[in-house]
């Protein structure tokens, strides 16, 4: 028992690289930047965070270079972006639809993978479940998952602990996994 404590496998940390290569972060840089140019021919518009398209360019632009040059790079804004029905769809239109469609894919694969996001399938202890919303849920701080199983109230409360989530074994599940018991919502079936 302390022979293997002592001795055990320590999981290997990405390097820089491997990070990037993993999470596809050069090609997503890549659309972000012909996201920039196709952004910066439209003049008029507006969407729920900007007043113009000018102004959602300016920021894109600040915040793509603020995303190559950190050590550990947040998409959590440009998830919120380009997520669908949000400030690209409002300024683009189709436009931009394949190019808003591939940039949010990408994001929201490494944001899932990187925090707890509601609606988001997961596994542990042999155990399947969704993260749901909670009423006391502030934004952006989620982490109660709703297990599947016949159980009315199977729920786990893992806020401010993904980080734990996966070192306790956790993982981020095919997206098209269905439940036996509960809703990808996390009620019950009838």
């Amino acid at each position: 028992m302390i022979f293997n404590r002592l001795f055990k496998k320590k999981n290997k940390e990405l390097s820089k690289i491997e990070y990037w290569k993993k999470w596809e972060l050069s090609e997503l840089i890549a659309d972000l930047h012909r996201a920039e140019k196709l952004l910066s021919e439209f003049k008029v518009g507006y969407s729920n965070n900007f007043l113009s398209a000018e102004e959602f360019h300016k920021t894109l632009v600040e915040e793509i270079y603020e995303l190559e040059h950190d050590n550990v790079p947040d998409f959590t804004q440009i998830w919120h972006w380009f997520a669908p029905t949000c400030d690209w769809d409002d300024l683009t239109n189709m436009d931009g639809f394949e190019l808003g469609n591939r940039i949010f894919n990408r994001v929201d694969k490494w944001k899932r993978n990187h925090d707890f996001v509601y609606g988001t399938k997961v596994f542990l202890n042999g155990a399947y479940g969704v993260v749901i919303k909670s009423k006391s849920d502030k934004p952006d701080f989620c982490g109660i998952i709703r297990w599947d199983t016949n159980n009315e109230s199977d729920t786990e409360d893992w806020r401010g602990m993904f980080g734990t989530f996966m070192k306790q074994g956790g993982q981020i599940i095919n997206q098209n996994h269905r439940f036996k018991f509960i809703n990808d919502d996390g009620t019950l079936k009838k």
